[in-house]
């Protein structure tokens, strides 16, 4: 497995990271003109510098990609060092079988490791955060603080999505294809996010992981935990966030109002206020 060109780091554009110039955040430069560190201040400053700054992972939702991050990313650069993997399936990382959520969690365990990230703030939005909430429950040691972002953690029924299923095969089995896509449109069964997978192993892995639900498994977060939800989002609805946050011990739900999924899109000065304050404390 590689992460070559797979994901964004927005703190440097050394080694196989995809270069943002415009976003693009340089860790200091610790040499002079002449290739030596010339003074006690300097290397106090590169020292001070170093340690003041904490590590941010993001981790996208379904049907993204880390491209999502870069507005919200550009307002952060300078306070973090900020990395944003895509995951297997989504932008520029391939699927190469189906995949549960604890493979998931393995890919984000071994890009930690192979990027030498330590104690970072993980910030899992809607897929991502069940992603990041079951990262916490396996390993703790290796998060400093969760942040949930209308986390996709609580399932409660897959209804829906059996509807969807049954209905495309039998829909695809007797009609022609531009026939398939009005009865579908026509049922209203076109814009699930089951209906618009292409991938065959990706759509096995929607199957398998919308199956999972962390609700029972909440309650063995220990880690400093902040939950975000938006307060018109009907995707993940806020009663889901509620849940979440009186599971894992010590939480905390903020509520933006008037946003909807993409809370971090639609409100980002009031969602980058709350996570900093969040993390400083």
């Amino acid at each position: 497995m590689s992460f070559k060109n797979s994901f964004i780091d927005f703190s440097t554009a050394t080694g196989n990271r995809t270069p943002i110039p415009a976003l693009r955040t340089r860790r200091p430069k610790p040499l002079d003109d002449s290739g030596f560190l010339d003074t006690i201040a300097q290397i106090m400053s590169l020292f001070n510098t170093m340690e003041s700054k904490k590590t941010i992972v993001f981790l996208h939702g379904w049907g993204n990609s880390s491209q999502v991050f870069i507005p919200l990313s550009y307002y952060l650069k300078n306070d973090f060092f900020i990395f944003a993997p895509d995951l297997p399936g989504f932008g520029k990382f391939p699927i190469e079988k189906p995949m549960a959520l604890k493979d998931y969690v393995d890919f984000i365990y071994k890009f930690l490791k192979e990027n030498q990230i330590e104690k970072p703030i993980i910030v899992g939005h809607s897929f991502g955060g069940a992603i990041a909430a079951k990262l916490a429950i396996l390993h703790p040691d290796i998060i400093s603080k969760l942040i949930l972002v209308s986390a996709s953690a609580i399932r409660e029924s897959n209804f829906k999505i059996k509807v969807t299923e049954k209905s495309a095969k039998i829909i695809k089995k007797i009609l022609p294809k531009k026939a398939q896509q009005f009865i579908l449109k026509f049922l209203g069964l076109d814009n699930t996010d089951y209906a618009r997978i292409q991938n065959p192993y990706l759509k096995e892995t929607f199957k398998i992981v919308i199956k999972e639900n962390l609700a029972p498994k909440l309650q063995f977060i220990k880690i400093p935990t902040l939950v975000i939800w938006g307060e018109k989002d009907t995707e993940t609805p806020l009663k889901e966030g509620e849940l979440i946050a009186k599971l894992i011990p010590g939480s905390k739900l903020l509520v933006i109002k008037n946003t909807g999924h993409h809370v971090f899109l639609e409100k980002p000065d009031e969602f980058i206020k709350i996570i900093k304050e969040f993390i400083s404390l």
